[in-house]
């Protein structure tokens, strides 16, 4: 079997709206389709796709759901990414991690609590490629 690559991450929520609106307005995302049972699929210029929609029956507790640790995402100037998101009050107390190999992390959450994690590579290789 052959992996072609990252298709998308899904998301599940209470309000699926919102929190597709908070990742256009917050993290660059734009808008491709709204589904017909709410869901909404966002994704990055550079093809990084979420599907946010409400959790499936059965699923009580939207937190519970098992899998979902963080979404990895490669802004294109990591500096400027956190400095953006720190004036705008997000993570504004969690700090830059960077490493000696140049490898920096910056862990922050959206307003569902999932936790969505930048990421910058001394190479600049990251997933998305």
């Amino acid at each position: 079997m052959k992996i072609l690559g990252f298709d998308h991450i899904g998301l599940a929520t209470k309000d699926p709206k919102a929190l597709a609106d908070w990742y256009i307005e917050h993290l660059g995302f734009t808008l491709t389709m709204a589904g017909p049972t709410g869901n909404y699929f966002i994704e990055t210029p550079d093809k990084v796709m979420l599907e946010i929609m409400l959790p499936g029956k059965g699923d009580e507790d939207v937190q519970e759901l098992l899998g979902w640790k963080h979404i990895a995402l490669v802004p294109a100037d990591f500096d400027e990414a956190v400095a953006e998101l720190k004036a705008a009050g997000i993570g504004a107390d969690a700090p830059v991690n960077k490493r000696e190999d140049g490898y920096c992390t910056f862990f922050f959450k959206d307003p569902d609590g999932n936790v969505v994690h930048f990421a910058k590579w001394a190479d600049d290789r990251g997933m998305y490629r």
